[in-house]
């Protein structure tokens, strides 16, 4: 295991997983601090009943999850892709997003690329797409995952080998998927830390206008659509994040902005959503932007015997997620639901969300 002041890295033998930095579970306040999150959500479902009129359509699918053990993919074949693919489309899915391709600091990657050649390789994407395909899924293909958008300060020696890995590995992909997938995620997630960086926002619209640019000019027939995570921090921040992602955006910008809603991470609570979600609404107009959401249907929890650190929440708190979307989004979305809506892999809750959320 190696770590760093990002995070701390467990090796499982066939795959490695992102942990939190060592000791972060063990800071002063913690678990009040949870306690305050579940007590303001548990509050707001008794006094805000829902019935959303949209449905989730979309979710991420990926080689392995990156920070937990959730379903494992790595030796999925196409007939198993097409398996668990077809109960996606069963609960109403018309689209799938491959989450990540290539991990940076993992070492991992999921396609056979030449770029890539001295990490540990599982083919996924192939046997992904092939099945995909056959089932007329709408493909959005993520390319390497990293840090470094979580970095507080990025050097032009970092954008650069950000800018060619990430180049890199959508030429490799377009190259050896074409026709395959509809569009490019940009996989590194980021979120706005409270206050404006204006040196990082700097390199931050320099990475992704260069990439999002060149991927236009090679692959323009492909949409690019971004993932960032929601922090609460109070209402004035969230005229600053405004600011901050037009910013990042001047240069180049992606075709479609699906913010995770981060109520599962414990990063906003669902009496905030509205003020969060007229904020991306704003980037988005500015920016000319189509606006989804990514709705997170789980919770987090301290790992269990089993290295589980998620679990399905309730139906209920799903679905005031999604009423709380819906006036803001042209479509909803979902990590994982291959996970959290299966019990085949101990998605700890599923039963409920299946029935409730996802089979309805």
């Amino acid at each position: 295991m190696g770590n760093n002041s990002l995070y701390s890295l467990k090796d499982f033998g066939s795959h490695i997983l992102f942990q939190p930095p060592i000791g972060h579970g063990t800071k002063p306040g913690a678990a009040e601090a949870r306690q305050k999150r579940v007590a303001a959500n548990d509050a707001w479902v008794a006094s805000h009943p829902a019935t959303p009129k949209m449905r989730i359509t979309g979710s991420f699918v990926y080689a392995h999850a990156p920070n937990y053990l959730g379903a494992l993919t790595l030796e999925w074949t196409q007939e198993k892709w097409l398996q668990e693919l077809t109960r996606l489309k069963s609960y109403g899915m018309d689209t799938v997003i491959f989450q990540a391709s290539a991990w940076n600091e993992l070492h991992e990657c999921y396609y056979p690329s030449k770029i890539f050649q001295d990490f540990r390789n599982h083919d996924v994407v192939t046997p992904m797409l092939q099945a995909a395909n056959q089932l007329g899924l709408t493909v959005f293909l993520g390319g390497c995952g990293s840090v470094t958008c979580w970095k507080d300060k990025l050097t032009d020696g970092v954008v650069e080998s950000e800018l060619a890995r990430q180049a890199g590995c959508f030429r490799e992909l377009h190259q050896l998927y074409h026709g395959l997938f509809h569009g490019f995620y940009f996989t590194p997630e980021s979120a706005f830390s409270g206050t404006r960086n204006t040196e990082l926002e700097q390199f931050l619209a320099s990475l992704y206008g260069q990439l999002f640019q060149g991927i236009r000019k090679e692959a323009p027939e492909l949409q690019i659509l971004m993932s960032p995570a929601t922090f609460y921090y109070n209402a004035e921040a969230f005229a600053q994040m405004i600011e901050s992602w037009c910013a990042m955006f001047q240069t180049a910008h992606p075709d479609i902005l699906a913010p995770q809603d981060s109520v599962g991470c414990g990063c906003i609570t669902l009496d905030h959503q509205d003020e969060a979600f007229r904020a991306w609404q704003e980037i988005c107009r500015r920016c000319r932007i189509r606006l989804w959401s990514n709705v997170e249907v789980f919770e987090c929890q301290q790992a269990d015997e089993k290295f589980r650190q998620r679990r399905a929440t309730t139906p209920e708190r799903v679905r005031c997620q999604m009423a709380n979307a819906e006036p803001y989004v042209e479509k909803l979305i979902t990590w994982e639901a291959l996970y959290y809506g299966s019990t085949e892999f101990e998605a700890i809750g599923a039963e409920a969300l299946i029935r409730d959320i996802f089979q309805k």
